[in-house]
């Protein structure tokens, strides 16, 4: 074989299989059309440059799975097994995009939440089949500080209308106020009186789940800078949150009167048709253990890893 297309070959294959890089994304990097992409990879396969594995510890998975569906009463759970070779964002995003491909359906209204596993998953979605009639909200404001602007709710809002064909609105106001009056103010907006209107109708909302244990993480001080949110975590028994709202390890919903959220009340949420849990990480074990308590969430996805330490906990609760 011709040593200059075997090099090709085995740097198309690094970019898919090491680096991560969705087809697309290689097409544009070395100006070859996607079909050709495909094709190559094919016989990188084919030739033995790419040999791929079967980790038969997978099959663990699905009872899993079935764990969750039937302690927490879920509808489905997606266990993605962890690989060391890739990156666990990768992973999530990758099997996520299945699971979204059947939620999804045409005249839908969907609604999202912000963060970094979120945004991931978003950005890996692609589309099986060509959409019509769907419209796409976020369920929350946008942060207090200067949060990268890929995790913000109306930046993903925006990437997902786009790859779904789909009308987006956006919320021009923070996910916390000081005082009830600002709240009822920046609600009578008109454009967010549009979005506002939209949370009665939303068939599927995706979101991510905080933690008590990230906030010291500068991505969490982003979106909640100059506000007294930590303050709930510090002096409550919370675990987590869904949309700034906090909940404890036995699912119990914390309400405070000294702040104000912009955001879809989670005793609504519990009235959207598909709830999609999207976390990962030890830091999230507990905060996961919590949400899927409230019996707010329909669907939880998160790596197999997680999932186990989330079970073990549970077993360990219930022999105390």
């Amino acid at each position: 074989m011709d040593k200059k297309l075997l090099e090709e070959l085995v740097y198309i294959a690094e970019l898919y299989y090491v680096q991560g890089l969705t087809q697309a994304e290689i097409s544009r990097r070395v100006h070859l059309h996607r079909t050709e992409i495909s094709r190559m990879l094919k016989q990188a396969r084919k030739l033995g440059i790419v040999q791929i594995s079967i980790n038969a510890g997978v099959e663990n998975i699905v009872p899993l799975e079935d764990f969750f569906v039937d302690q927490f009463h879920l509808k489905g759970a997606l266990i993605v097994p962890a690989n060391r070779e890739v990156n666990t964002f990768q992973s999530l995003g990758e099997f996520s995009s299945n699971l979204l491909n059947k939620l999804i359906s045409n005249n839908t209204v969907i609604g999202l939440s912000w963060g970094k596993t979120l945004a991931n998953v978003i950005d890996q979605f692609q589309p099986t089949r060509k959409f019509s009639g769907n419209t796409v909200v976020p369920m929350i404001g946008g942060p207090i500080g200067h949060l990268k602007a890929n995790y913000q709710a109306n930046k993903l809002v925006y990437t997902l209308s786009d790859k779904l064909n789909a009308k987006s609105e956006m919320l021009n106001s923070p996910a916390i106020v000081s005082l009830e009056s600002i709240k009822k103010e920046l609600i009578a907006n008109p454009n967010n009186a549009a979005v506002l209107h939209y949370w009665n109708s939303i068939d599927l909302a995706l979101l991510g789940i905080g933690s008590s244990q990230i906030i010291d993480q500068s991505q969490w001080q982003e979106f909640y800078k100059d506000t007294d949110f930590a303050n709930i975590f510090t002096h409550s028994k919370a675990v987590g949150d869904m949309l700034s709202q906090p909940f404890t390890i036995d699912g119990t919903l914390i309400k405070n009167s000294n702040h104000s959220v912009i955001g879809l009340p989670l005793s609504e949420l519990k009235k959207v048709p598909n709830v999609v849990g999207i976390a990962d990480g030890k830091y999230k074990v507990e905060s996961i253990l919590g949400a899927l308590r409230t019996g707010i969430l329909d669907y939880l996805i998160t790596t197999d890893i997680t999932a186990l330490a989330i079970k073990k906990l549970v077993e360990s609760k219930s022999h105390m």
